[in-house]
């Protein structure tokens, strides 16, 4: 058991074992990674399992004036809003949200913590490009949370929780609540005759590199372990020592971070009294440092911090960092605004501020009260016998007729969705076969979302020129909610994308299909390309991007302008058309386009409001090698992006052959009436 070891074993270490010791450490930090990113699907498919509606807003526009959208978001004082939510689903909104950026700021200390190791975090070991970035971790009869515990050496209370993707509800919070449970009660759910599995001694006994690591039992014991290798001494047998952390430590090492960077439109750091990155200090205050930031972590989970270890003769220095994000910083840096673009309380810092002094196992154990009281709908219950459930008025703001953009009405939107979850045959008798194929390609569209971030991931600690893909995080939420909201059920992360075969060009959207033969299927894009950010399209015309992109400019989503750069061996005179990128990461957000979709404000580069031009390509076979074609194509804030994407593609077919036919633009497909558009 843990609490037997002896700690003295950590400052008389021999030598012979640094480089067991240092792959040890490598192994831990990089479970660290995967345990974090193992909670975010988890919860983030609870959070938008919950039923509501939000709105799309922005500093003075009104693009989306008037439209309700399917799926909550974070609100100010909950059951206080004009769209008719329900208070709990609101509150657990908010609080489930808190959590989960959080998480995300875990993610990312985490990762900061290994790249100062010397290690670079992979992304996407639990859901790996062999398995077509499915996440098998969550099958419905899992018992295992990754590295920490297995349920089956759990006392009864606890032994038939499963480890699965899930709808908010009582069975699903109870494993919420045993993930962030405090080391103490995590020792006591693990039966008697188990224990010895759990909680291991520091350095570990008879271990080598490649081993599968143990057990931790908590995910704070996993930190603390990790801890007590960093306080590891070894003595050289003239007397001198030497330390582990002076071995890994890398003071130039590659820090990233979304919290505390300053910019104009971030103006503030997040956590006022916490530093999120390692890299520069000189050994001793960078391991200090690293505690504090291990201690915000399992702070903010379970409320309680790892412990120093007292090396003889040298005392405890005690520590209690300040881990709350700034209430002032936060409403700041995400501002709200009405449906009209005036300003607003920040619902995103009511959410997290509100909630920021209770730890994890404190939100979920709120959530359950709610839940025990039956208050909480999440869509399946909506949704249950009524297969028409959506109307056009559930849709629609008071303000609805004051919006002056030719959106798709809101009674097509609702009978888009309806369609989609209930699709009827000739006969009017349910259309199983079709309705099981959409909800395949849902899960498809989500299980995509997210692999767009971690293969993003993977290189973003890595390569400093990579941009970390912002709107991904709301767009992989859209479409996990969507799935909710049309099928009532989950998002299934198992079922994998469709592989990519090579030298083969695959497109966004609807009809824009540059192959010779185009593919028949006018519905959507390429299933195998599912993305919702231009930092996570993979090749040329793939993009179908909703912001204004410049041509040369692969780093995050955007809708400023910056300085224009070369990319892709051409140079960059224009923005990138949607579908008709030049090639991976320019240019392009949401596949599919939603019909929605429209160019925000922006300022070109020559300072002009709103109006732009885009380059043209082709890509012909067999190669499909990058081909400029002459001539650009005027865009305008407010135009809608499929039709700017089609006029490209017009283009290009016309630069094959001026005296050919000219495509036929077809109707707008359901799926593209449904999902909002990209924020």
């Amino acid at each position: 058991m843990y609490n037997s070891q002896d700690k003295s074993a950590l400052f008389n270490r021999d030598p012979s074992y640094l480089e067991t010791d240092k792959a040890a450490v490598a192994a831990m930090i990089q479970a660290a990674v995967n345990v974090e990113l193992f909670t975010i699907p988890l919860y983030m498919c609870s959070l938008y399992s919950l039923q509501g509606v939000h709105q799309i807003t922005g500093q003075k526009s009104t693009l989306y004036q008037g439209r309700y959208w399917p799926g909550l978001a974070p609100s100010f004082r909950p059951g206080m809003d004009s769209m008719g939510n329900i208070a709990e689903n609101s509150k657990a909104f908010n609080t489930i949200f808190s959590v989960f950026v959080e998480e995300m700021l875990h993610l990312q200390l985490a990762s900061n913590l290994a790249t100062v190791m010397g290690v670079t975090p992979v992304f996407t070991q639990l859901s790996p490009e062999a398995a077509n970035f499915a996440w098998s971790c969550y099958s419905p009869e899992s018992t295992l949370i990754p590295y920490i515990l297995d349920f089956k050496d759990c006392i009864p209370k606890y032994a038939s929780i499963k480890v699965k993707l899930g709808t908010l509800d009582l069975e699903q919070n109870e494993l919420f609540l045993a993930i962030e449970e405090p080391e103490e009660t995590a020792k006591e759910r693990i039966r008697e005759e188990c224990r010895s599995k759990y909680f291991p001694a520091i350095p570990l006994q008879n271990w080598k590199a490649g081993d599968a690591l143990p057990l931790f039992g908590s995910i704070g014991q996993m930190y603390q372990s990790l801890w007590d290798y960093l306080d590891i001494v070894y003595k050289n047998a003239d007397g001198t020592e030497f330390t582990l952390w002076e071995k890994l430590y890398d003071p130039a090492a590659l820090q990233r971070d979304l919290f505390n960077t300053v910019s104009s439109g971030h103006p503030y750091k997040e956590y006022q009294e916490l530093e999120t990155t390692v890299s520069g200090w000189l050994p001793e205050k960078a391991k200090e440092v690293v505690f504090k930031l291990i201690c915000a972590i399992t702070d903010q989970g379970e409320g309680n911090g790892i412990k120093k270890n007292i090396r003889p003769a040298k005392g405890l220095m005690a520590v209690s960092p300040v881990n709350q994000a700034s209430d002032a910083a936060l409403k700041a840096d995400y501002p709200s605004y009405t449906d009209s673009g005036n300003p607003a309380p920040s619902t995103h810092a009511y959410a997290r501020y509100d909630n920021g002094e209770k730890d994890h196992f404190e939100r979920f154990g709120e959530i359950k009260e709610d839940l025990i009281s039956g208050k909480i709908v999440t869509w399946d219950k909506w949704r249950i016998g009524q297969p028409e459930r959506w109307t056009a008025k559930d849709l629609m703001a008071p303000d609805y007729d004051k919006n002056t953009y030719n959106l798709p009405p809101a009674e097509d939107v609702a009978a888009a969705l309806n369609r989609l979850g209930n699709p009827l045959n000739a006969d009017g008798t349910p259309d199983t076969a079709k309705r099981a194929a959409n909800y395949k390609q849902f899960c498809q569209i989500a299980t995509g979302a997210i692999s767009g971030i971690t293969t993003v991931l993977d290189q973003y600690w890595e390569n400093p020129a990579v941009g970390f893909p912002f709107p991904s995080m709301g767009g992989s939420g859209d479409r996990l909610m969507m799935c909710w909201a049309v099928f009532g059920q989950l998002p299934d992360l198992s079922v994998g994308v469709q592989p990519r075969k090579a030298k083969t060009l695959y497109h966004a959207c609807q009809g824009l299909d540059l192959n010779e033969p185009a593919s028949t299927d006018l519905t959507c894009g390429s299933p195998e390309v599912y993305h919702n950010c231009r930092g996570s399209n993979t090749c040329k015309a793939e993009g179908g991007c909703g912001f204004v992109q410049q041509v040369g400019q692969s780093k995050s989503c955007g809708g400023s302008l910056k300085a224009v750069q070369a990319g892709c061996g051409l140079p960059a005179p224009a923005y990138s058309a949607p579908g008709d990128n030049m090639c991976k990461s320019f240019g392009g957000c949401a596949v599919p386009i939603s019909a929605s979709q429209i160019f925000p404000d922006f300022t070109n580069t020559s300072g002009q409001q709103n109006v732009g031009s885009m380059e043209l390509n082709d890509f012909p076979a067999p190669r499909h090698a990058t081909t400029k074609i002459p001539g650009q194509i005027i865009f305008k804030s407010g135009d809608f992006v499929h039709d700017i994407a089609w006029e490209a593609y017009k283009r290009v077919i016309e630069s094959r052959d001026p005296n050919a036919p000219e495509p036929v633009k077809p109707p707008t497909s359901d799926i593209r009436l449904a999902f909002p558009p990209s924020t």
